[in-house]
Parts: C-alpha cells; structure tokens; sequence
C-alpha cells in the first residue's frame, strides 16, 4: 500500500479526488428602480397624514389648536403604525390603507379634545 497525503481525498475509484472550484455566487443584482419605487410609496405615505387638517369649526391658527392638532398627529401616525406592523399581511398593503387609517384616527382625537368636526362629503 501506498502512503497517502494526509488530508487528500480518495474518490471511490481510488484516485485522489479533483476539488471542484465554485464560482463565488455574485449577489443578485435590484433593477435600479426597485429602490425608487419604494422610497416614492414610503414617501408619499408618510407625507400624505403629515399635512391633514381636520376641518373643524374654529380657529385653525391659534397655538392651542396647532399644538392639539400636531400632538394628534403624532399619536395617530405611531399608533396607526403599530397596527399595520402587528401582521406582515397589514404590513404590505399599509402603503394603501394607513394613511386613510391615520387621517381618521386624527379625526377621533381632535374630536376627544372637543373640537366640532364638520361633516365632509365621501
């Protein structure tokens, strides 16, 4: 018997065992508007509630009405938020339906505060 080279590897015909060389897997390239179109949705969901003004009886330019309509704001965005986040289903489709969510969640707070929201057509 032959002495074999520690390490080598015998392949069942007996031979030492070519190594086969794998191509390094180059990563799979996004088309480029990939990227665009997802920063154009998250964009426009963000700033479609950030401007929403409830329309209501009153003056909209007093410092107690804008600092009640922007605490309303941020608390109806996070909590709109934290539900679209609870499932991946509600997740995907938040782009859709989170800012309708959040405009109306800003309605329900206003109104808590004791604003006289107007009826609005649709």
């Amino acid at each position: 018997m032959a002495i074999r080279e520690i390490g080598a590897r015998i392949a069942p015909s007996g031979r030492p065992a070519q190594r086969r060389r794998r191509a390094a897997a180059a990563p799979a390239a996004r088309p480029a508007w990939r990227g665009r179109w997802l920063a154009l949705v998250i964009a426009a969901s963000v700033g479609a509630c950030s401007s929403y003004d409830p329309p209501s009886q009153g003056d909209h330019t007093s410092q107690h009405y804008q600092d009640d309509l922007q605490n309303c704001r941020r608390a109806s965005r996070e909590a709109v938020r934290l539900q679209n986040a609870a499932t991946p289903g509600r997740w995907i489709i938040s782009p859709i339906t989170g800012p309708p969510a959040v405009r109306a969640a800003i309605r329900n707070c206003m109104q808590g505060k004791g604003y006289v929201l107007e009826k609005t057509s649709g």
